[in-house]
């Protein structure tokens, strides 16, 4: 996670940090760091920075019962005072082909088309810190993204028109540490995806309401 120090004591209402001594990741020393949530919303981690750079060495991430849902480390690590060129080489089978993702181009809706929502019920922390309106693989319509953040814990808001006949994920699913809520709301789908538990998912989902056709 990047935590800039200036963030730090705006999440000690959410988080307790505490230190829990030295270890070794990779063959670099790394001092290992525990991020606990102070509620239900949100998950803990367990932090490995290296102690001459503060890379991130280990993560992990901590469900409400503290057992390990999500984990990512190195196992070596080499480390350059310059990158080689070649090593910035794409490594691609097909280097000349072109693949583009999205929708139709044009495809972007206009301000009078966008429908405006809005979180009624937002977790204590998290505040709105993007909102966009973009094409999807296999989707006709542009769909709308919300981003909530606590400045560690994030959750993705993604709202779609529904056709008749089309099926959309509604209900709860779970991936890892990685928690979605789906619901419908006249006409629409909302997603809700996130690394938080699945109260939080399901709080903001069924808080979410259309303020105005504009």
């Amino acid at each position: 996670p990047l935590i800039r120090p200036s963030l730090i004591e705006p999440l000690r209402q959410y988080y307790e940090f505490k230190l829990h001594g030295e270890d070794r990741i990779a063959g670099l020393k790394a001092r290992h760091i525990a991020i606990i949530p102070r509620d239900q919303y949100r998950y803990g981690q367990n932090i490995w920075l290296a102690e001459d750079s503060g890379l991130l060495l280990r993560a992990e991430v901590l469900d409400e019962q503290g057992a390990i849902v999500e984990q990512v480390m190195f196992t070596s690590l080499e480390l350059h005072d310059q990158i080689p060129e070649e090593m910035l080489v794409p490594q691609t089978e097909n280097p000349g082909r072109i693949v583009a993702l999205g929708g139709e181009p044009g495809a972007e809706m206009s301000t009078e088309e966008r429908a405006r929502w809005v979180v009624t019920k937002l977790p204590p922390g998290f505040k709105q810190d993007m909102e966009r309106w973009h094409s999807l693989p296999n989707k006709s319509e542009p769909v709308e993204h919300y981003l909530y953040s606590d400045g560690l814990a994030s959750v993705s808001v993604f709202i779609e028109k529904t056709r008749d006949g089309t099926s959309g994920f509604t209900g709860t699913s779970r991936m890892g540490g990685v928690n979605a809520f789906g619901r419908r709301m006249n006409g629409y789908l909302a997603t809700v995806v996130g690394e938080v538990p699945p109260i939080t998912v399901k709080q903001i989902a069924e808080s979410i309401q259309k303020l105005s056709e504009n």
